[in-house]
């Protein structure tokens, strides 16, 4: 039998389900609404609160989904963590979440989601991971582990590593429903990265990119790649936007020890490539 949780059902009940859902991140006074197929279950000893069953928990434009959702609170009934466990989905007016299991913190601040099809996807950008996604809201910071990937589809863009940090700013505008949203301000990737824009890429050990002018700072066996032309070097900036991209030896205000390395490339003409295309249709 289909059983429906509301709010006012909790006052009702030994322990409020949609009162300890009101502890959690958002503040503003607005009603927790529970939705579950099978059953809502409070246990006073045990201090958690699970609904099962194709569970729904909303507070305001904000909507949590899972096959079950646990909620853990104090004596004082103060929450601590909530958890969702398979085919998971949170949803803001602006992104939405994908996962099998997600944890929310309270001491931390912190959701952390891992499982199978880990994905974010925003109004700019789509954003992929094997291992884990997790977001730190004091410190506006998100850490996706495991052949990340960031893509820019309106940009054509896309940066990849094994580990992507990506730290936010607080936009200046607020949307309709009064929620400030947040601006990429840089990523900084760790391990096997790929950076690529419409006409190059770039690869290396380690990079930064920046949101506002497109551009990736890249460290340590960098190759640009830009047509058939590629040129190796240590170090490297490169205009995603404008395709404009310089390679130097060592980063800035490093001083070189031992031999002095050189920056090495192969540079193809473009009839000698429009010949080879001839000659290979």
């Amino acid at each position: 039998m289909l059983s429906r949780f509301f709010l006012f059902f909790c006052f009702l009940s030994s322990t409020c389900y949609g009162q300890i859902l009101d502890h959690l991140e958002d503040k503003k006074d607005e009603p927790v609404i529970i939705d579950a197929e099978q059953s809502v279950v409070c246990d006073e000893t045990a201090h958690k609160c699970v609904a099962t069953g194709l569970a729904k928990a909303q507070k305001g434009t904000s909507i949590v989904y899972g096959d079950t959702l646990t909620v853990y609170f104090t004596d004082n009934r103060d929450i601590t963590a909530m958890a969702a466990d398979g085919h998971v989905r949170m949803e803001t007016p602006t992104e939405t979440a994908y996962g099998e299991h997600a944890h929310y913190d309270v001491a931390l601040d912190r959701v952390l989601m891992t499982g199978g099809n880990l994905k974010i996807v925003t109004q700019k950008e789509v954003l992929t991971a094997e291992d884990s996604l997790e977001y730190w809201h004091t410190k506006n910071q998100g850490i996706a582990r495991g052949n990340a990937v960031v893509q820019f589809p309106e940009k054509k863009q896309l940066v990849q590593a094994n580990t992507l940090v990506a730290y936010f700013i607080p936009a200046s505008k607020e949307t309709k429903d009064g929620e400030k949203k947040t601006e990429l301000d840089r990523i900084e990737a760790t391990g096997n990265v790929l950076a690529s824009g419409p006409n190059g890429i770039v690869t290396g050990d380690r990079a930064t990119y920046f949101g506002k002018p497109e551009v990736v700072e890249i460290f340590n066996n960098v190759k640009i790649t830009q047509g058939g032309n590629v040129i190796t070097g240590e170090y490297g900036r490169a205009n995603l936007k404008t395709n404009v991209a310089e390679l130097f030896p060592y980063p800035p205000n490093t001083k070189p020890t031992g031999p002095i390395k050189r920056i090495s490339g192969v540079i193809i003409p473009k009839d000698i490539k429009e010949r080879k295309k001839e000659i290979l249709e």
